[in-house]
């Protein structure tokens, strides 16, 4: 029998796994957090194969954030790791799901704005063609492959394409801000590459409120309505800060930091919205940037 108030989290110790289980528990939901690489019960390894059945019986939903960190720099281990987390992790779990006596009625397993490629010159919505272009293509395409044995079990699955989520306390946000507080940061290359985003607070929202939808698309794209250019997104936070925000990374200073990670991701050129939320009725708290940024400094 499915108890409606429980839910299973993956990845529960994360910047957005932390939050999901507070807003949900804020909300009368049972959070079980569910281990990743853990061999014991109450866990799962896609290295081993292990995973525990049992917990999973009888949950309304599972909610599936686990993964190796994507902001590292791309060894040929590293992308195995990667690669593996998702695909096989996934498919571990899909699988387990569609095989319990008593399945979950959804299945909420996270994605990219990575699947619709790298660089773009129009703007995405839900209906435009993905591409397995880069790294970040091939991995978002098998991560959301591998959700493909609890779909065909009659489990309700949403991938949520996410972009840049924007957290003073972690992410990117983080990163940069010790250079824009010292009036240091700036635009990285030439700044006309558009940048999708989602502050912390919205993407948890969204979270939550696919739970309840009973009507929902495979794919959600987890971004806010309004994209920006990387000097846009520089001027804002500068702004925001009210410090000067006029000093470029150069594209090949990232290159050389960063590798491919960098050239895919903060040079990387995606205009995605969220066309498919917003038919559906989810309304975001921090549409536009300035007001997304003051929210997530103060938070």
């Amino acid at each position: 029998m499915i108890s409606r108030r429980r839910i299973i989290l993956t990845g529960a110790t994360g910047l957005v796994g932390k939050a999901v289980a507070r807003q949900l528990a804020a909300q009368g939901y049972e959070i079980v957090p569910f281990r990743s690489r853990h061999d014991g019960a109450g866990g799962m390894n896609h290295l081993t194969g292990h995973i525990d059945r049992d917990a999973l019986e009888g949950a309304f939903a599972v909610i599936h954030l686990a993964g190796e960190p994507i902001a590292q720099r791309w060894t040929a281990a590293a992308k195995e790791r990667i690669m593996a987390s998702r695909r096989d992790g996934t498919r571990l779990l899909a699988e387990a799901l569609a095989g319990l006596r008593t399945k979950p009625e959804v299945f909420v397993s996270m994605s990219g704005v990575g699947r619709y490629g790298i660089r773009r010159n129009e703007t995405l919505t839900e209906a435009s063609a993905v591409s397995t272009e880069g790294f970040l293509g091939e991995v978002s395409a098998a991560w959301e492959q591998a959700t493909e044995p609890a779909r065909a079990a009659g489990i309700r699955t949403t991938w949520l394409r996410t972009g840049v989520v924007l957290a003073a306390s972690s992410g990117a946000l983080r990163l940069m801000l010790p250079a824009f507080r010292c009036g240091l940061g700036g635009p990285i290359g030439h700044g006309r590459q558009q940048m999708s985003w989602i502050r912390l607070g919205d993407l948890v929202r969204l979270i939550a409120w696919c739970l309840e939808q009973p009507s929902l698309p495979a794919a959600l794209n987890a971004v806010a309505p309004e994209p920006c250019s990387q000097a846009d997104f520089a001027r804002a936070l500068g702004k925001t800060l009210h410090r000067p925000a006029f000093l470029p990374a150069p594209a090949w200073a990232v290159r050389l930091l960063f590798g491919q990670m960098g050239d895919e991701t903060v040079l990387g050129d995606l205009c995605v919205t969220p066309a498919a939320a917003l038919a559906a009725g989810f309304r975001f708290e921090t549409p536009d940037l300035p007001a997304a940024l003051a929210r997530a400094l103060g938070e």
